[in-house]
């Protein structure tokens, strides 16, 4: 019982941590933790020392628990991490080339620089568009590559939830005009052009996302 207490506390605060809810350095309570989830604290323990351990709470010696920070170089290591992998499954998936979720997400994408050509504004929404790169990572049919990419979407995931309402319109267009290249490129059969453009995509939103944390910097 207590193994299923403590496995829905922590499926519950991993969440939250992830959807922004629980913001970076929060300070955590335990006895409020407890009072919210209906449990007692010894689940609550037990769930923020595997939280801990995925990186999403630090322990500070004599000042406890918060919700972990969201710091350069954890972007950076993301977006490296992310290069290695996306842009050899775009690579692949161009030679493959036939996958018609991928043709689902190049149409999609297509309409909606129509759509912006036509009304003369920015067309971008965070959701469903944004699981392209899974989509191309899925498009391989390796089972272990997805469970390996798909480790690393909570800390994606985070980022976006912390920093997405900060993005400019401008970055946001930059962002559909990027997809739109890798999938052209994917669909093109051109592996070249796709690992090129994966590479670029992830450069430039590391770039940009390193330039909003500069004031957050201590």
């Amino acid at each position: 019982m207590n193994g299923n207490k403590k496995a829905m506390v922590y499926e519950k605060l991993r969440r939250r941590i992830i959807e922004g809810e629980l913001r970076p350095g929060l300070p955590i309570n335990e006895a409020d933790f407890a009072r919210e989830h209906s449990v007692s604290k010894t689940p609550i323990r037990e769930a923020l020392r595997q939280l801990e351990r995925d990186g999403l709470v630090e322990n500070v010696p004599g000042r406890g628990s918060t919700i972990s920070h969201i710091r350069p170089q954890d972007i950076r290591e993301v977006l490296e991490l992310r290069e290695i992998i996306e842009t050899g499954a775009a690579k692949r998936a161009a030679r493959l080339r036939e996958n018609e979720e991928l043709g689902r997400k190049r149409e999609e994408c297509r309409k909606l620089l129509e759509s912006e050509q036509a009304s003369g504004k920015y067309v971008h929404e965070w959701g469903s568009w944004e699981d392209v790169h899974l989509c191309i990572v899925k498009a391989l049919g390796n089972q272990m590559l997805v469970d390996l990419y798909s480790g690393l979407q909570d800390r994606i995931h985070r980022i976006r939830s912390h920093y997405g309402q900060r993005f400019t319109q401008r970055r946001l267009h930059e962002i559909l005009t990027e997809h739109a290249a890798i999938l052209d490129a994917i669909m093109a059969g051109d592996s070249d052009g796709a690992e090129q453009s994966v590479q670029k995509h992830l450069r430039n939103a590391g770039a940009f996302l390193i330039q909003l944390t500069a004031p957050e910097r201590e």
